[in-house]
């Protein structure tokens, strides 16, 4: 069996990543490594005869080609031997060039390709976040997500896709190297194979276990730092109102020092085995004119000889410095090819689901049979074999005490907590009956839903980029839009051009009570045949409350089913029926 964390098993594994189209790529941008690998070893081979002809320039008049070669030539001007030589050094500068414009456009094509295979990497991981319960994305690390998402697939692209391809070209020319070698003298081939095999073996027991350490710090270590800057940024005035900036900032830099001090030892790793190789390269030079010198005067075959080692060296030591140093950057961040892994294996949870079709349902009742709703860390039942009916038509509250499950039963009713027990029916008019989940998948459910959470969503952007949620095609209708605006007392702070008004991130440049409004705005301006509402009233005082209540109940006559979650003893008593999620504790009214 190979080794889970072989250099094998991870190309392999890097290699199963791909879809269809990229392997098909993939064969091409092998190809072209190939041909890359023949024209540097072309480009190289100019430089054994250049240095030959300076030893022996008599081979021109004595060896036949070079003869043939020089007598072709003659009639351009290049009609001495040292003329000869100048010219073959220009070719050789010509090949060199050449060679170095060839490897460059290879590389365009090979990084090109690994960045495309990040992005669609990218992508996806976005889709297995957002494919999560409500349950499992909340009580994931922010930071990490933002990591996997936006960072992690880069570096999966330079070091496993990049530097894969770096090891394929260079094992390559490696291989073609030594064959020429084998061909040329076996002697010289064994001194170059005896340097590889010892370089490699002290690196691989000396680096290996230490990077694998090294990964395992890094990936707690790097999503905590992304998240202490994003909460500190969220909750900037909490942070600086308690003065708690330079505990925060402290916590920061005590992470980022440990991780700085890791990639600083992580450096001089890397850096080994290129000091290494030329340590070694040197060594085999210098003995094997010791040995000539030992043995008597050197001939110029030795020096040729000599030349011909010293290039392959030259050539064969930085590959394989190349190759330690993508072999190591794999080692120190296995858990980048492990998270990839992960989201390309979770697919969200409607791809693979039969679209029930676009249509709008029609008067659309929610039942909620003999429902059970848990937590996975929580030892008891939030909520246990609750049996309740939301008909259209009407306004519906749902009350009861903190912690009572009010917003874990909003989040059912949305599809995004899956009940332990029992079932959420959807009951429309014109389709019949289906069970949420089991017979209509999340996301065909959720485009006939209109929705208002507790923290109002609002990002940096337009107010027509936050009403459409920048929905490729999204038409809004702006005459009801701009109605909206002026029945939610909005025009006064958005301005005379309100849909192009630009909020700050979050809002900020907004009251909270102005968030709340916008945000009921966006759910309000969608006609959908449900609307849930989760503390939508809050944050506003009692006018601004009654002028909401007025709209919910324009909703609720016009056919829509409004269920809205509330703290508000008053609002719910105005509703059409109460559902109260804490009768023994709580003097709402049954």
């Amino acid at each position: 069996m190979t080794e889970p964390n072989s250099i094998y098993s991870v190309l392999q594994r890097t290699f199963k990543l791909l879809d269809p189209s990229e392997r098909r790529r993939s064969v091409m941008t092998v190809l072209s490594i190939f041909i890359n690998s023949i024209v540097e070893i072309m480009g190289l081979a100019v430089v054994v005869p250049v240095i030959g002809l300076v030893v022996q320039p008599e081979k021109i008049e004595t060896n036949q080609s070079l003869k043939a070669t020089f007598d072709a030539v003659s009639h351009l001007g290049i009609n001495t031997p040292e003329r000869f030589l100048i010219a073959m050094c220009g070719l050789m500068i010509v090949a060199f060039l050449f060679k170095a414009v060839f490897g460059l456009l290879v590389n365009l094509f090979q990084t090109r390709f690994s960045f495309s295979v990040a992005h669609r990497l990218s992508g996806q991981m976005w889709s297995y976040h957002f494919s999560q319960s409500l349950e499992r994305m909340r009580g994931k690390d922010s930071g990490r997500i933002l990591s996997e998402i936006n960072v992690w697939p880069m570096q999966f692209a330079n070091v496993f896709m990049v530097g894969g391809l770096l090891m394929v070209n260079e094992i390559c020319v490696i291989t073609l190297i030594a064959l020429g070698l084998l061909v040329y003298n076996t002697i010289v081939f064994l001194s170059i194979a005896l340097l590889i095999g010892s370089g490699a073996l002290i690196i691989r027991q000396a680096t290996t276990k230490r990077l694998l350490i090294y990964s395992d710090i890094r990936r707690q270590i790097e999503p905590r730092t992304n998240t202490l800057i994003t909460d500190a940024v969220r909750g900037f005035l909490e942070v600086i109102t308690f003065r708690a900036s330079r505990a925060v900032r402290e916590a920061y830099l005590s992470d980022q020092s440990t991780i700085f001090r890791l990639e600083s030892n992580t450096n001089v790793i890397k850096l080994t085995p290129a000091k290494l190789y030329e340590v070694l390269a040197v060594v085999a030079v210098a003995s094997s004119i010791i040995i000539a010198l030992l043995q008597g005067t050197p001939d110029s075959g030795f020096f040729e000889l000599l030349s011909f080692m010293a290039i392959s060296a030259y050539r064969i030591m930085p590959s394989m410095s190349r190759i330690n140093t993508a072999v190591m950057r794999m080692r120190g961040q296995h858990y980048v090819l492990d998270t990839m892994e992960k989201g390309f294996q979770c697919q969200p949870r409607w791809v693979n689901r039969q679209n029930s079709g676009s249509k709008q349902l029609a008067k659309v009742d929610l039942n909620v049979n003999k429902v059970t709703l848990s937590y996975e860390a929580a030892e008891t039942a939030v909520i246990a074999h609750l049996k309740h009916s939301f008909t259209h038509g009407k306004i519906h509250a749902i009350v009861g005490p903190s912690g009572s499950g009010k917003s874990t039963l909003i989040s059912a009713l949305l599809g995004l907590h899956k009940p332990e027990q029992g079932a959420i029916e959807i009951q429309s008019y014109d389709q019949g009956t289906v069970a949420l989940d089991d017979d209509l998948d999340l996301h065909e459910w959720l485009l006939h839903v209109g929705y208002l959470s507790q923290k109002p969503f609002l990002f940096q952007g337009t107010v027509r980029d936050n009403l459409t949620l920048r929905v490729p095609g999204a038409v809004l209708n702006e005459k009801l839009v701009k109605s909206l605006i002026q029945t939610l007392k909005l025009d006064d702070c958005l301005g005379s051009s309100p849909l192009a008004f630009e909020l700050q991130e979050g809002g900020g440049n907004l009251s909270g009570g102005q968030q709340q409004r916008l945000a009921l705005l966006r759910a309000l301006q969608i006609n959908r045949p449900v609307l849930i509402l989760d503390e939508a009233t809050s944050a506003l005082d009692s006018e601004l409350r009654d002028v909401v209540f007025d709209l919910l109940q324009e909703r609720a006559a016009a056919g829509c089913n409004v269920i809205l979650a509330t703290h508000d003893k008053e609002l719910a008593q105005r509703c059409d029926e109460i559902l109260n999620l804490g009768a023994l504790t709580t003097d709402f009214p049954e």
